[in-house]
């Protein structure tokens, strides 16, 4: 459907969910000015095995476990899908079984690909089952031979490096517990707004390649003016926030990340860009000590949302202004109902169509304690 459709229906489901709370206020969005596709900037394909025990790349059927092969994705860089078909070729080439979760046969589990799109810098990983992983030099090797003979598509991509994903799981889960470096870096570097980001194989980063305009630019502009402010990046990650109010003149900058592999990428970040005012606290946000009367709070919660153990956190903190990003609005409308219930105004909700062709939505909300 055209994206404007698309828009119109996602905007009218938000409305309809958060009636209660919104009142006079409208969902902000905007239309984009280009064609939304290409723009996925991580991979992430299950490793399956056929009838002849050849291993089978791509993605799951809908409702199923059996893998579809891609030849074109449509919302996936198109390097990155091409990277994928490789890698199906050097696994059969070097007889490397997917894992039966069931038979406790095979080895690999998935393949996936990161791409720092303001770089154009990759790193790759196998994600494995515990143990040795024999075949890893070799696989690296043949990736990073592969990797140079794909056609850029229009802008230059460079493999930085091959990691060996550990899964301790027994299931069909795709992500790895502990990442080592086979061959190269163990991290990308990311450029943007005037600020450079390090993102480990473990750490978390937005996947659509034009997040700043969609999601990191108008977010910020629902701050003000944050010169000389205190602010908390909670669920920070690698400080994707934090760096950008701390570069905008916020004076203290606290980034809270339970992730280990994003706190060292958060504290490397804010020395490489010279921003002292830069503090990490490695806790989980509920658990978390935080200063109070902040003048900004950021939250950037996974899917299920603040919950209401993170709203109680929220209003023990008593922040001035609050920024509430959200990539589900179910969950956002319970929050919202509670921090509206217990202090906050609600002011702003704009719609960022980070995930255009799906029923996904990412939202922020601007809320104001009342005096």
């Amino acid at each position: 459907q055209p994206i404007a459709w698309q828009l119109h229906d996602k905007v009218s489901r938000v409305e309809e969910l958060l009636a209660n709370v919104l009142g006079s206020i409208r969902v902000d969005y905007e239309l984009p000015e280009r064609p939304q596709r290409y723009f996925r900037s991580r991979l992430l394909y299950p490793v399956k095995q056929d009838t002849d025990r050849q291993a089978v790349l791509g993605i799951f059927e809908y409702r199923s476990h059996h893998v579809i092969e891609i030849e074109e994705c449509q919302t996936q860089d198109r390097w990155l899908t091409e990277l994928g078909r490789e890698v199906q070729v050097i696994l059969r080439q070097l007889k490397i079984e997917g894992y039966h979760p069931n038979r406790r046969r095979g080895i690999a589990k998935a393949f996936w690909a990161r791409l720092a799109s303001g770089t154009g810098e990759v790193l790759a990983g196998l994600v494995t089952r515990p143990g040795e992983f024999h075949e890893g030099s070799e696989f690296a090797t043949m990736l990073t031979a592969a990797a140079k003979k794909i056609p850029n598509p229009g802008r230059p991509r460079e493999l930085v490096g091959v990691v060996h994903s550990i899964s301790d799981r027994t299931d069909d889960f795709m992500l790895g517990d502990r990442h080592l470096p086979i061959r190269g870096r163990d991290y990308v570097v990311d450029r943007r707004d005037d600020l450079s980001f390090r993102v480990s194989a473990g750490s978390f980063y937005q996947i659509h390649s034009g997040a700043g305009a969609l999601l990191y630019h108008p977010a910020i502009a629902m701050c003000g003016d944050v010169g000389g402010k205190t602010v908390i990046d909670g669920y920070g990650g690698v400080g994707a926030f934090g760096l950008r109010l701390a570069k905008l003149g916020a004076r203290d900058v606290l980034v809270v990340e339970d992730n280990a592999s994003s706190c060292r990428d958060a504290e490397h970040n804010a020395i490489e860009n010279k921003l002292p005012q830069i503090k990490v606290q490695r806790a989980s946000f509920t658990k978390a000590v935080l200063p109070k009367n902040v003048d900004v709070m950021v939250v950037d919660p996974p899917r299920s949302g603040l919950q209401r153990v993170g709203v109680d956190k929220v209003l023990a903190a008593q922040p001035k202004l609050l920024i509430y990003v959200a990539c589900s609005a179910e969950p956002m409308a319970m929050d919202l109902k509670t921090l509206t219930a217990n202090g906050y105004e609600l002011t702003a909700l704009r719609l960022c169509d980070l995930f255009p062709h799906t029923d996904h939505v990412e939202l922020v909300a601007r809320l104001v304690r009342r005096v």
